[in-house]
C-alpha cells in the first residue's frame, strides 16, 4: 500500500506536443476620406494700378448722375470723380477701392464732381460712412482702380429715346471695367461701325440704318462682348445675360479615394499542453 502511494505522488515525466496555434485578427478602421470643399481661386489681375492718395467728401446722391446709369439704389456705394478724370465719361461704370481712416469700400464710378480738384472725390453718403465718420465731412483716403471686379456684372443696355434709323444712341451698364469702344454691325450686311462716346456716357452713330444690329463692346483691357438682336426700341432697359469678362478659376483637385480597412493577422503559438 505504501509503495502504491509513493508511486502515485512521485513526479511524473512530461511528454508534450505542440498545440494548434491561435489566430488573432485586428481590423483597423478605414481612414476618413479627405474633405472635398471646392473653392474658386481668383487669379490676381494683371497690372493692377497702385492706390493713390486723395481726399473724399460726401454729397446728397440722386439718380440723376452724369454717367446716365439707370436704376441706381440710393443707398449704394458710388463715387463722383473730378472733371479731368471724368474725361468725357471714360471711367463710367468702373469700380475703385477706397481706403479710409475707418475702413475700406468698393464704389462704382457713376458721376462727375465739377467742384473737385485733382485727387478729390465725391462719395455717396453710404460709401463715405463705410470709411470715415460723416461728422468729419472730409477724409484722407487712398483710392485705386479695380480691374475685372468680381463677380462680373451682367451687361445691360438702353437705346436713347430719340433714336431712329438715321441716328442711334445706346447706353451700356454692367461693364465692370471702363469701356474703350462700342461698334455696331447691321445684321443684314456690312462691317462693324464705331460709335462715338458722349459726355453723358451714351454711344451714338448716324446713318447706321434701322437694324437689327450686333453690338461689340470692348473694355480698356481688351475684353470684348458681342450682343445680337439690338433694335431701335427706345427707352427699354434690356438685360443680355452676357458678361464682358470671366473670372478665371482653378479646377478643384480630385480627392484621393478613401483608404481601405487594414487587416492585421497575428499568429500566436499556444503553450504546449503536457501529458504524463
Amino acid at each position: 500500500m505504501v509503495g502504491l502511494a509513493t508511486w502515485w505522488i512521485r513526479p511524473q515525466s512530461l511528454s508534450c506536443h505542440a498545440a494548434t496555434p491561435t489566430t488573432t485578427v485586428i481590423t483597423l478602421p478605414a481612414a476618413p476620406a479627405p474633405s472635398s470643399v471646392t473653392t474658386q481661386q481668383i487669379q490676381p489681375p494683371e497690372s493692377q494700378p497702385a492706390p493713390q492718395p486723395g481726399e473724399a467728401r460726401f454729397y446728397a446722391f440722386s439718380q440723376g448722375v452724369a454717367c446716365s446709369l439707370p436704376d441706381l439704389p440710393l443707398d449704394g456705394y458710388y463715387v463722383g470723380v473730378p472733371t479731368g478724370q471724368y474725361n468725357g465719361s471714360a471711367p463710367c461704370g468702373s469700380y475703385v477701392d477706397i481706403d479710409g481712416p475707418l475702413g475700406s469700400v468698393r464704389a462704382e464710378v457713376v458721376d462727375r464732381c465739377p467742384g473737385c480738384g485733382p485727387n478729390q472725390y465725391d462719395l455717396s453718403r453710404s460709401a463715405f460712412e463705410a470709411i470715415a465718420n460723416s461728422t468729419d465731412g472730409v477724409a484722407q483716403v487712398r483710392i485705386g482702380q479695380v480691374r475685372d471686379p468680381n463677380p462680373a456684372p451682367e451687361l445691360v443696355y438702353r437705346v436713347e429715346p430719340s433714336s431712329s434709323a438715321s441716328w442711334i444712341g445706346i447706353l451700356f451698364s454692367g461693364t465692370g471695367n471702363p469701356i474703350a469702344q462700342v461698334s455696331l454691325k447691321p445684321d443684314s450686311s456690312g462691317d462693324y461701325l464705331p460709335l462715338r462716346r458722349g459726355n453723358d456716357n451714351y454711344w451714338s452713330i448716324s446713318g447706321a440704318g434701322a437694324g437689327p444690329f450686333t453690338a461689340e463692346v470692348t473694355d480698356i483691357y481688351g475684353h470684348a462682348a458681342f450682343i445680337s438682336g439690338v433694335t431701335i426700341t427706345p427707352g427699354q432697359l434690356r438685360h443680355t445675360g452676357i458678361r464682358l469678362y470671366e473670372i478665371p478659376v482653378e479646377p478643384p483637385a480630385t480627392p484621393p479615394p478613401p483608404t481601405a480597412p487594414v487587416v492585421v493577422t497575428t499568429v500566436v503559438a499556444a503553450p504546449e499542453p503536457c501529458k504524463p
